[in-house]
């Protein structure tokens, strides 16, 4: 049952990463900008982030559910920043700057990026609920099985943000405009994004 549970952590967090979001977004424009291993630095950060929401939701599920309902605010905030910074994106050309920040700075980017997403909490707060079906984890003979899950979650961040990371290679040495396209690309995906978060909040 273990090995299936390490299987299970990473499959859930490729399938939570994989919509185009902040983390993704900045991976590709990094590895576009200055190289897949800027790029890695930041998924490793993101990586970590993923491990402390999902930490946070099995610990605190049913509250932070909860919370997130009953205060309505942190998602108009979450709405108006994606729809601000892709606004930004799509008016914005984007500037051939190689970017100085350090290893560490890079790691603090991934896991801010990571970290401050209420709906992937929300997203691991509904894993867990269902997960809770078939597992213990209350226990605490449960601590390795937890460890053992946290690494898939890790592993399955780190894995998705390096396919964002590769796809970026690839846009890497085409010319400036195709770049362009990108950026703009990138912006149209974070409001849409808010779009669709606002329709929820509305109608649902």
């Amino acid at each position: 049952m273990t090995p299936l549970l390490f299987f299970i952590s990473i499959i859930a967090t490729i399938l939570g990463a994989l919509p185009p979001g902040a983390s993704n977004l900045v991976v590709i424009k990094t590895t576009i900008n200055e190289d897949i291993k800027q790029g890695l630095k930041i998924s490793y950060g993101a990586g970590i982030g993923e491990v402390i929401l999902a930490f946070l939701a099995l610990s605190f599920g049913f509250v932070i559910k909860e919370y997130f309902v009953m205060h309505t605010w942190i998602q108009i905030v979450l709405i108006v920043v994606l729809l601000g910074v892709g606004i930004y994106l799509v008016q914005t050309k984007p500037k051939k700057v190689k970017d100085p920040s350090s290893f560490s700075s890079k790691y603090a980017t991934g896991f801010l990026l990571s970290i401050i997403n209420p709906p992937v909490l929300i997203y691991w707060v509904v894993i867990f609920s269902m997960l809770h079906k078939n597992y213990n984890f209350d226990s605490m003979a449960a601590i390795p099985v937890l460890m053992l899950f946290f690494s898939g979650v890790f592993l399955g961040k780190v894995l998705t943000l390096y396919g964002y990371g590769r796809l970026g290679h690839l846009i890497q040495n085409k010319k400036s405009n195709f770049k362009c396209f990108i950026n703009r690309l990138i912006g149209v995906i974070l409001i849409v994004i808010s779009i669709i978060q606002a329709i929820k909040l509305a109608f649902l």
